[in-house]
């Protein structure tokens, strides 16, 4: 997004690493260009008090890429409630805030805009001793279907990004998830990687550069015509296939 010219706010739990980030792309493209700030989008207050500062910065909102996400896999019988409405919070009602705070800005500009939401290939094809993250994501999508429905009077589009197993540079993937996730299937936990490349039709491993393509294409005008749309970046998992 800022190699195309945009002006990134980061907003991460990580301040430290938002802001680490957001020097990088100082760095490389000058200054002003990025801001990076504490965010946590379970709350109300921190999500209202980003977008208050990205305003003030930058004097209004364009694009919104909604990508919050934490994973707990555990069979449903065994899973704690603590665990789910924590999945929830995040994947599910993190977004929500977010994308309140998002068409209130957007709507009161006039000027349209895109939402941009990362959910997973888990949204189309759910996996075992994965409900929690399966089933959050998918209150997820259906929020950003929503958005479509309402932004579109206003020029707001939204649409969906369904990655699947991005490892690399991912602190999703965790060495207690990555355990989980191994043993629902049944293989050794250093085949994990390899299993997931070899489950999709093109045998490939998804990269975050992958990701950033696919959300870039549908931040910017390259797609002004679509709106409501799931996009794959999942080497081609047939199990997920949209439609």
């Amino acid at each position: 997004l800022a190699a195309e010219g945009a002006h990134v706010v980061i907003g991460d739990l990580d301040e430290a690493g938002a802001r680490a980030v957001a020097d990088e792309i100082v760095k490389a493209a000058g200054g002003g260009r990025a801001l990076g700030l504490a965010m946590d989008v379970t709350s109300e207050a921190s999500v209202r008090r980003v977008f208050e500062e990205c305003v003030l910065a930058y004097g209004g909102v364009d694009v919104i890429v909604s990508n919050a996400g934490i994973a707990h896999s555990a069979p449903v019988a065994e899973m704690a409630l603590a665990d789910w409405e924590r999945s929830f919070a995040v994947n599910s009602t993190g977004h929500f805030l977010v994308a309140r705070e998002a068409m209130r800005i957007l709507t009161a500009q006039g000027l349209g805009g895109a939402l941009v939401f990362v959910a997973t290939k888990n949204v189309m094809s759910p996996g075992k001793d994965f409900a929690a993250y399966s089933a959050s994501k998918a209150a997820e999508a259906q929020l950003a279907k929503v958005l479509a429905l309402e932004g579109a009077p206003h020029g707001i589009r939204s649409n969906i990004v369904n990655p699947d197993a991005v490892f690399q540079d991912s602190r999703l993937w965790s060495d207690e998830v990555r355990r989980q996730r191994a043993a629902a299937q049944g293989i050794p936990v250093e085949q994990l990687e390899d299993f997931y490349r070899k489950r999709n039709l093109l045998a490939a491993r998804i990269l975050p550069e992958d990701v950033a393509e696919a959300v870039l294409f549908l931040a910017s005008d390259r797609s002004a015509k679509t709106t409501g749309c799931t996009l794959t970046v999942d080497g081609g998992v047939k199990d997920a296939f949209p439609r």
